[in-house]
């Protein structure tokens, strides 16, 4: 049973006892007093149903009492008093004391029952009231808006985690405190009067925060009111944090603003129509493209821009059908009466209901396109004039290999099979065969390639290219070029390129056994020389004997022309090593101009038979890979050339410079000059120009052919600029940088 309260049980004790005794003092007055043994008992059951309504049935105890006093007094009385009926007397006192017990029983018991329905119903609504709390709680807790309570003071009654977290507070710290104590001045001013609001007028309000321009609140202030008496006793604050939202929305005006502008600076026209035809909006570009301005076309019906005006009809229906159209071609009216042909593409528009409201449409004035495609089917139609006249074969094929035109020469072999598919045609196929090139071409790219008909045993040159047509899409144009003669005469020109060849290898053959011809001669011809020199210089210093001037003249001939054929076995060594690609290279880091240099040194004494003068211009360069000796060999050899051809007394001037990651070596004379004709010959083995003037005796011819070789092996190129009459300069030049090694020189062309 429910705790009942302490005063309260004792006024009801009291009452019951009160009562209680009243009836014993009025069952004894008016049984000995008055003389009535009836009726007063009806008194009684005051005592008896308080009992049961307060006491449930415990009232059973107030009424046994009751009705054994009542049986008591009656029997004292009738046995005083009455001596007749005695038996019935007492019969009825016992009855009325048996119907004091059933009334309490019943009483107490229905009590009782009523009692335990109103406990479990106050239980019920008190666990749904504790459950509508936790829910409460729980929802209040799980929120991201912070959610807290402040009395009439707006001090602090309740916060949400999301609140604590915000004024960085533990739990229970804010109980108590107010909310200037963690607000702003002007906020908590702005704070009381909204609070003040509510609680004078009990309804709710809602205001912006921002939190010192760190972010922007929406803050919702609800009253809390007394359930008896209906005041308002607390507000409810939630505080929504709408940072997001407001930077969502300035970018939504930013965004509309920007596609305002787009609207009203696009080149198409976009115009608004709603769902009976009315023009609802028209940009700058309808105006510039119809002559209309917006004033005078929107609210007006937009049949009338058509040139039929049951195409604006088509569309709207084509939109609600469809959803969109796209490049949709119309004839529109300017308002000057000019014809405007126009590409649409138009959308349905919705509202938030998903309900249709109109059409939102963007057109393209293509007047100048529809014309372009007029002339170019004009001059497709003239092209196909050309085709049919063509030897040729020619037709073209849509990306669905269908057939689209075939000229005469395809049609007398195949038959009019326009509309037919090609690989059914040409090759008698159920697909695409595996060399076809549609795909290829539709990308763009021509191709060309060759075809061999088994049908009619005929090979064709194919040249397949892109050809666009007036819709916008790609055709292949295919031209067939019968080309089985020419296959025929290619076959009889391999077989005797094949035959060439094989002379071709034998004269390399031939090539290379004069090379080791020489090769071997060259040593041959060195063996005996080696003794006849030393001999000879053995003569000279006197060691065999004195000799006269006659004697040593003769001896200095023989010298002098033993070292010239040493020097011409030596090239024609170099040059057979070169041409077999045998001559070694020692690469090192060397300097261009000590080369330079000695190779001047050693032809100082030929320079001053002549009486020319050598100048040098070098320039600071730096060091490069390079075999030494074979660069004083050609340094030597060009400086050797340039003093021959010169007149006497006359100069030599060498140079050398840095070009980019080269280095460049040149030596010029002033001598008769070179012809164009003789350039070409200069640098070839063997090869000897105008003998009578240009090579003096002892010239081996070979010594420009050693150059280029070694020069190439340096991976350099040598060159020779020259005027007839005014002199040469010979040139080379190397590479600065490369790997160092040991190789073998390549053979030169």
């Amino acid at each position: 049973m429910k705790k009942r309260d302490s005063r309260l049980e004792e006024t009801e004790y009291l009452t019951v006892l009160t009562a209680i005794l009243a009836c014993v003092l009025l069952d004894v007055y008016i049984t000995f007093f008055v003389g009535k043994v009836i009726v007063y008992t009806h008194f009684f059951y005051i005592s008896i149903i308080l009992a049961g309504i307060w006491y449930y049935r415990k009232a059973v105890y107030v009424a046994l009492f009751l009705g054994a006093f009542h049986v008591l007094t009656t029997y004292l009385y009738v046995m005083i008093h009455i001596s007749m009926y005695f038996n019935i007397i007492i019969l009825e006192a016992v009855q009325r004391a048996a119907i004091f017990l059933l009334v309490a029983y019943v009483v107490g018991f229905v009590s009782e029952n009523h009692a335990i329905s109103l406990l479990q119903e106050e239980k019920r609504r008190t666990d749904e009231l504790r459950k509508n709390e936790e829910k409460y709680r729980s929802l209040v807790e799980s929120t991201e808006d912070s959610v807290y309570l402040v009395d009439r003071d707006r001090k602090y009654m309740f916060m949400n985690e999301k609140h604590l977290s915000r004024l960085k507070l533990a739990e229970g710290q804010f109980l108590g405190r107010a909310y200037s104590d963690f607000h702003s001045a002007d906020d908590a001013k702005l704070f009381t009067e909204k609070v003040k609001y509510v609680l004078d007028t009990g309804t709710s309000v809602q205001h912006e925060y921002r939190d010192n321009g760190q972010g922007c609140y929406l803050k919702t202030l609800s009253p809390v009111k007394d359930p008896k008496s209906g005041a308002v006793t607390a507000v409810t604050v939630v505080s929504k944090d709408i940072s997001a939202m407001k930077r969502t929305e300035r970018e939504l005006i930013e965004t509309k603003d920007y596609l305002n502008n787009i609207i009203e600076t696009s080149a198409d026209t976009i115009t608004v129509v709603d769902m009976k035809g009315i023009v609802r909006d028209w940009n700058k570009s309808a105006e510039g493209m119809m002559g209309y301005h917006a004033d005078e076309v929107i609210g007006s019906s937009n049949r009338k821009f058509f040139v039929e005006p049951e195409e604006a009809d088509r569309i709207m229906d084509h939109v609600l059908r469809e959803g969109k159209i796209k490049n949709y071609r119309a004839i529109m009216l300017r308002k000057d009466g000019e014809p405007v042909y126009i590409s649409m593409s138009a959308a349905l528009l919705r509202d938030k209901n998903d309900v249709p409201i109109g059409t939102v449409r963007v057109s393209r004035d293509i007047t100048k396109e529809v014309a372009l495609e007029k002339r170019i089917k004009a001059e497709r139609d003239n092209l196909k004039l050309i085709f049919e006249s063509m030897a040729d074969g020619v037709y073209l094929v849509s990306e669905d290999y269908k057939v689209e035109f075939m000229n005469k020469i395809l049609r007398d072999e195949f038959g009019d099979r326009v509309g037919g598919i090609c690989y059914n045609i040409f090759h008698d196929r159920a697909g695409p065969c595996p060399r076809c090139k549609n795909s290829v071409v539709m990308t763009g790219k021509t191709v060309r390639w060759e075809w061999y008909s088994r049908r009619t045993n005929k090979t064709c040159d194919l040249i397949e290219t892109p050809m666009k047509n007036i819709d916008g899409g790609i055709s292949k144009l295919t031209i067939f070029r019968d080309v089985t003669e020419r296959k025929k005469a290619d076959e009889v020109i391999q077989k005797l390129n094949k035959a060439l060849e094989l002379k071709v290898v034998d004269l390399e053959a031939v090539t290379r056994l004069k090379t080791e011809f020489l090769s071997v001669t060259s040593h041959e011809l060195r063996t005996p020389l080696t003794p006849m020199k030393a001999q000879l210089q053995m003569l000279q210093d006197g060691y065999i004997g004195k000799m006269n001037e006659k004697q040593g003249n003769s001896i200095e001939l023989i010298h002098r022309n033993l070292t010239r054929l040493d020097t011409l076995i030596n090239d024609i060594l170099d040059i057979s090593r070169i041409e077999a690609g045998r001559i070694k290279m020692f690469l090192d880091s060397i300097s261009l101009n000590d080369a330079v240099k000695e190779a001047i040194k050693m032809q100082e004494s030929f320079a001053e038979e002549k009486a020319i003068k050598v100048s040098a211009k070098l320039a600071e360069l730096p060091n490069i890979i390079a075999d030494a000796e074979r660069l004083r060999q050609v340094i030597g050899n060009l400086l050797n050339n340039a003093i021959k051809i010169s007149e006497k007394a006359a100069a030599v001037v060498v140079e050398t410079e840095q070009v980019g990651e080269n280095v460049l070596f040149s030596v010029t004379d002033y001598g008769i000059g070179i012809s164009k004709d003789d350039i070409d010959k200069l640098f070839k083995p063997f090869s000897q120009i105008d003998p009578s003037f240009r090579r003096e005796p002892g010239g081996t011819g070979l010594g420009l052919a050693i150059a280029k070789g070694l020069i190439q092996a340096h991976n350099g190129k040598i060159w020779v600029e020259s005027e007839l009459g005014k002199g040469s300069t010979f040139f080379f030049s190397i590479p600065i940088k490369q790997e160092i090694t040991e190789k073998e020189a390549p053979y030169f062309g």
